[in-house]
């Protein structure tokens, strides 16, 4: 192709049967390395059609020449990602969020020190562009990225006053013993695909010895907080959450966990048609069912909470199961979370669809005398 850009940009208007022959020319492009071209053509695109976007295939070009000069590493294309709008010409959804993760999944660290440049830009536009930087320290820390040694990221951390009252400024820069290898997911041209899965944790079932002699009483300690990686999928006809503290007046003994378990007033466990079923687990793989229902766990994609504000409310959720305060700093979770007794389980009651995004969680503290209940249930069908 001869023409200039303008030209060939010119030549879209109501040109469906054109629209193969650019995305050939634009990737030989891309082949080459040649990322400024697509950066301008992209602009050249978006000055002609973009207020709107009233023609989706359009929109999907664009869309699709920012997604290659973003997952294309180096400097220059981060600036060329942010050129374009990145995390903030789009309406609906959660773009920065989704911006953040990908860059994080594409970009070695050293290449992304632009994103936390000042922005002289529109309000908005810098708005859109601290949340982004903020939701990418903690994408890049799910990913093991050491955060901290990207001075761009620290000296806007301790500049911004933004940063300084955001809620994702709570968590850490490192990540904690019990978050363990995160599963995060992957994202590609075309979507993104990943998380764990839900259900009972692998290991022996508690065999159980009936219910214990002491029987816990619910205390109501801050339910939002124990909810916290599974509110989202309250808000769903098909979704329901449940979560309680219980204290007992002497230690539960682990094999009388089930019997006590199906002794609560819960809803949850209302009209058991089996034993409870209980399993020790890891903190790590509770974690892990948290942060996958919080960040891509039920609902549409535009409703996803993704990997930073997953990974806040999966600690929320941890904090209130090991009976942190909720203004407790990170370092007393961990070693609240450390200190309890983790477990799953399963039941069969009419409160849950049993379909794969079911799962229960109890957390014993140390004295092994509060019992910290949490269940959810789901269903990926809208």
């Amino acid at each position: 192709m001869a023409e200039t850009i303008k030209q060939l940009v010119d030549g879209l208007a109501g040109r469906r049967d054109y629209f193969g022959d650019i995305c050939d020319h634009l990737d030989a492009h891309l082949a080459r390395g040649d990322t400024a071209y697509l950066e301008e053509f992209a602009l050249a695109l978006h000055t002609r059609y973009g207020s709107g976007w009233v023609d989706a295939e359009l929109h999907f070009l664009f869309n699709r020449i920012r997604w290659d000069v973003t997952t294309t590493p180096g400097r220059a294309n981060v600036e060329r990602a942010l050129s374009l709008g990145l995390g903030a010409w789009e309406r609906g959804g959660r773009p920065e969020r989704v911006a953040a993760a990908v860059l994080a999944q594409y970009q070695p660290l050293a290449a992304l020190g632009p994103v936390f440049v000042a922005d002289p830009g529109a309000r908005r536009t810098r708005r859109v562009r601290e949340e982004l930087r903020a939701c990418l320290v903690h994408e890049l820390v799910l990913r093991g990225a050491p955060v901290a040694r990207l001075r761009e990221a620290v000296a806007w951390a301790e500049a911004s006053p933004q940063w300084a009252d955001h809620p994702l400024a709570w968590l850490p820069w490192t990540l904690a013993p019990f978050e363990g290898e995160p599963a995060v997911p992957k994202f590609f041209r075309g979507g993104m695909a990943g998380g764990v899965g839900y259900g009972l944790p692998e290991g022996e079932p508690l065999a159980g010895s009936g219910a214990s002699a002491a029987v816990p009483v619910e205390i109501g300690e801050d339910a939002p907080d124990l909810t916290a990686a599974v509110r989202r999928w309250a808000r769903r006809h098909n979704g329901r959450i449940e979560a309680a503290v219980f204290l007992a007046d002497a230690e539960l003994a682990p094999d009388a966990l089930p019997g006590t378990l199906a002794e609560l007033p819960l809803d949850c466990l209302d009209g058991l048609r089996m034993r409870p079923i209980v399993v020790p687990t890891a903190a790590t793989e509770v974690w892990q069912r948290l942060f996958a229902a919080a960040s891509v766990g039920g609902g549409h994609p535009n409703e996803f909470w993704h990997g930073a504000y997953g990974r806040l409310a999966a600690w929320r959720s941890m904090a209130a199961l090991a009976g942190a305060d909720p203004d407790a700093p990170p370092e007393e979770v961990i070693r609240r979370v450390e200190d309890c007794t983790w477990y799953g389980f399963r039941v069969s009651t009419d409160w849950w669809v049993e379909d794969f995004m079911d799962f229960g969680v109890l957390a014993l503290g140390p004295g092994r005398r509060r019992l910290a209940v949490l269940a959810a249930t789901d269903y990926n069908g809208g």
